[in-house]
């Protein structure tokens, strides 16, 4: 960090040569402040800053606007538009704006909030703004709220670029009110403005901001385009600064294509080699220059898992603009596995891109990828139109046959949206003891049952378990119970299934050990019919004996029968030797409530 800030205008001018857009905006008129913009401009503000470079180019090359009729009253925004061209409405509008008082600013930026061209009234504000900080800063900062979130970034820049000229302290002061992300653009825009100051000034307004990072960050930007020529160079110092690698995306893209243009797609391997967040995007911003190119660089690698990331890489990049070429590229790739999991990434990126036209197309994917991408198609389908996506099922049988699988991913979509559309079309196109019925509807039910818990388990014990352990009402109570309501749960349970009852009240029954009420779940068991309580007890005790071993142990004395409190103390001695929670002497004491039978189990265990 020897090199100072203040140069930093003079060597971005390098790195600029290599497409950087470096905002510099003029202030006209009185104002005559220098906006120098930072290394990453955004992108929204191309229109505002070409008003203003227009006006100054007519200017110079051309000569001075004829001045008559220039000036326009507060707010005739359509007198300044009706002028030929940017630079002559830029004219107008600095000329008028250029001797207001703040009561017109303030009547100018009332009035520019009515112009219904987003171009037009961001470039009216931002010049209002320029002249409003001049007299007063704290009502330009205020302002800045009134305005889309989209274009506040511009205007923070702005009026902390010109107070920073002008009232440095005030300026920083003012910083310290914002939101972080706020703040850090205000800091930007103070540290590229007073590059007069010294690197030790710049670096100690920045960590008074708690944004040293942002100091930093502008440092080793300005090395790294110091040293563009060489991009390789620039490259190091970008990865081994001190800042993060994930704020520095667009520096380490511009140096990456910079080294693109000197060694061409070897940049790829590099890039690989050194790893991190970005990655992924930096293969991919310099493969767009020639996808084609760029992949037929990875067929030549012999490091077998750089060519599988950067192929894959570049072919899900190349799927987003051109799926069917993409397609063609990856089908003659080295070796087959390769080349098979290419067309997979392919098939499911052009299915996400544009589901229909992966679906129309689905003759150019091989048999063994069909059925991914037309799950990923169908899903992405049945997210905004469930019905359109069931429609377009009769068009695809023929090359998968059996789809039931894509069936029960539009069913599970369409249950997200609306789980009682869903679970009627399951009703209706599945007969009562299909299979294929009763899975889809234990998705549609959890999502019903968040949306309508009593039609949800109307549903579920209108389908009682066979055989099964679970019915489908275990579904539902399961919503209800995590969504915190065991008293509902518990109302529910006599209608719950013969075949499901056991797991059913085992299931609330958990539920209220978990929430400490014991007693409440001993109690429970007593509605459960002779055959299964036992089964319930011994169930729920067990459960009790895993997440609160203490308490149960707390509590042996107090179970209603001398049955509890030997198979309670069956659990705990059980479980203590897998993950030894009770000392040796509560076991022993656990122990003197086993009865004959109980014990006899401990003992064969222990031998």
């Amino acid at each position: 960090m020897t090199s100072s800030l203040g140069i930093l205008s003079s060597r971005l001018k390098n790195f600029l040569a290599i497409g950087t857009t470096f905002v510099v905006g003029l202030l006209m008129g009185a104002l005559a402040i220098i906006l120098i913009q930072g290394f990453n401009t955004q992108s929204n503000r191309a229109t505002h800053e070409l008003f203003r470079s227009e006006f100054q180019q007519s200017s110079s090359e051309r000569g001075e606007i004829d001045s008559t009729n220039i000036t326009v009253e507060v707010g005739h925004f359509h007198e300044i538009f009706k002028h030929r061209n940017i630079a002559e409405q830029s004219h107008a509008l600095y000329t008028s704006l250029s001797s207001a008082k703040e009561h017109e600013l303030n009547a100018w930026w009332k009035a520019s909030q009515k112009i219904e061209r987003n171009s037009h009234r961001e470039a009216v504000q931002n010049a209002i703004l320029q002249h409003l900080v001049t007299i007063n800063p704290q009502a330009a900062l205020r302002y800045i709220d009134d305005v889309s979130i989209f274009f506040s970034d511009t205007l923070l820049r702005t009026v902390f670029s010109a107070w920073a000229a002008s009232q440095l302290n005030a300026a920083v002061s003012a910083s310290t009110t914002l939101s972080r992300q706020q703040r850090n653009i205000a800091v930007q825009a103070i540290l590229e403005t007073r590059d007069d100051l010294s690197n030790s000034e710049l670096r100690s307004i920045a960590v008074q901001l708690d944004s040293e990072e942002t100091y930093l960050k502008l440092v080793s930007d300005t090395q790294a385009s110091q040293s563009i020529a060489k991009p390789h160079e620039s490259w190091d110092m970008l990865l081994n600064d001190d800042v993060d690698d994930s704020l520095q995306f667009e520096s380490l893209s511009r140096v990456a294509e910079a080294w693109r243009e000197q060694i061409g797609f070897e940049v790829l391997s590099h890039i690989y080699k050194a790893g991190g967040e970005n990655s992924v995007q930096l293969v991919e911003a310099i493969a767009q220059v020639d996808l084609a190119s760029a992949l037929d660089y990875t067929r030549t690698l012999l490091n077998a898992n750089e060519k599988e990331y950067l192929a894959k890489t570049i072919a899900r990049e190349w799927a987003r603009t051109d799926a069917r070429t993409a397609l063609s590229a990856v089908a003659s790739f080295q070796p087959v596995s390769l080349s098979s999991g290419l067309e997979i990434i392919v098939a499911k990126t052009w299915a996400t891109t544009d589901p229909n036209a992966a679906i129309n197309n689905i003759e150019l994917i091989s048999e063994k990828s069909r059925l991914v991408m037309l799950l990923t198609a169908f899903s992405n389908i049945a997210s905004e139109d469930p019905m359109d996506a069931i429609a377009k099922l009769e068009t695809v049988k023929r090359y998968v046959g059996n789809t039931s699988t894509i069936v029960q991913n539009i069913v599970m979509r369409w249950s997200r949206q609306n789980a009682r559309a869903a679970a009627d079309w399951v009703l209706n196109s599945y007969a009562q003891d299909d299979s294929e019925r009763r899975t889809m509807l234990g998705w549609v039910l959890r999502d019903m049952s968040r949306q309508d818990v009593l039609k949800a388990f109307e549903i579920a014990v209108e389908h009682p378990a066979h055989s099964e352990k679970y019915g489908l009402e275990h579904v539902v109570l399961q919503e209800i119970i995590q969504d915190g309501d065991i008293e509902l749960a518990k109302k529910l349970l006599p209608r719950v299934g013969e075949s499901a009852k056991l797991n059913a009240y085992s299931q609330v029954g958990e539920a209220m050990v978990r929430e400490a009420r014991t007693e409440e779940a001993l109690e429970l068991g007593k509605e459960i019919g002779d055959n299964e309580q036992q089964l319930y007890y011994q169930q729920v005790i067990s459960y009790w004996a895993t997440i609160d071993p203490k308490d149960l142990y707390a509590s042996l004395k107090d179970l209603p029968t001398n049955s509890f409190k030997s198979r309670a103390a069956l659990q705990l001695v059980m479980s203590n030797k897998n993950i030894p929670i009770l000392s040796d002497d509560q076991i022993e004491q656990a122990r003197t409530y086993l009865n004959s039978e109980d014990e006899a189990t401990v003992k064969r265990v222990e031998n």
